[in-house]
């Protein structure tokens, strides 16, 4: 296993910035749940995964507003919300919440480093609630704002950009017309899955997590199976990598 951080420091600072999100979360009584690979470490490993430098949420639509603001306003001064109104360069489709005492730096993602704020950094990704028939349209609309957010703020090439609407374009016509009534939480990251059974996300339920409970999705092992197949399987040791390339502790 490559360790390219000192990974257990990183995981302290990321547990700190979870503890501190979830209290203001729960305190102001707006869902949460532990995401990708936080869930995958709570329910196989009580914890991270050994070397994981990584700490995700999702939150819900109808609630994402009044989380992000909640927490610009009540997060310790260390820490900072990051978005499209604290960022000009800022194109993700979501926010994060950033250590203001460390500078990370993530050569698989060198678009990031034009971050203002280069911390350590906790995803707060979005998700919406919607029948699946709706969710083609809905994940074509994000990529297109994606792709319209970077070229917007000069972040990517006009080849570039070009490459990839043309990708897109072939992607939308290829896709298949769901015509299900069934509700579904979308996810929009990189997975092959592209969104969750309501059914296996509500009601909520709390995990373990460094002796601290959260709350998650209530069918666990569907949603990790949907996402990773056989999630009790460790991969091989070198695909066992995390995600900084560098930290600085400040």
């Amino acid at each position: 296993m490559k360790q390219c951080v000192d990974v257990p420091r990183v995981q302290k600072v990321l547990f700190n910035m979870a503890v501190a999100i979830r209290d203001i979360l729960e305190k102001n009584a707006i869902p949460y749940m532990l995401a990708y690979g936080t869930l995958l470490g709570a329910v196989r490993h009580k914890g991270f995964i050994p070397w994981d430098d990584d700490f995700d949420f999702y939150l819900f639509g109808d609630s994402y507003e009044k989380a992000i603001r909640c927490l610009r306003d009540e997060l310790p001064a260390d820490y900072f919300v990051e978005d499209e109104t604290s960022e000009p360069l800022y194109f993700h489709g979501w926010a994060h919440v950033k250590d203001l005492k460390s500078v990370a730096v993530c050569e698989a993602y060198p678009q990031d480093s034009l971050y203002s704020h280069k911390g350590i950094s906790v995803d707060l990704y979005k998700t919406e609630q919607m029948p699946l028939r709706d969710l083609n349209k809905y994940l074509n609309q994000e990529n297109y704002a994606y792709l319209e957010r970077r070229k917007n703020k000069g972040m990517i090439s006009e080849d570039d950009y070009t490459d990839r609407l043309n990708r897109l374009h072939e992607k939308i016509e290829n896709q298949s017309t769901e015509v299900s009534e069934q509700l579904i939480y979308s996810l929009v990251t990189g997975y092959k899955c592209r969104y969750l059974c309501a059914e296996d996300v509500l009601p909520l339920k709390r995990y373990e997590f460094n002796g601290v409970m959260f709350y998650g999705p209530q069918n666990a092992d569907a949603v990790l199976t949907v996402i990773y197949g056989d999630y009790m399987q460790l991969p091989p040791e070198e695909k066992r990598q995390c995600h900084y390339s560098s930290v600085e502790f400040l």
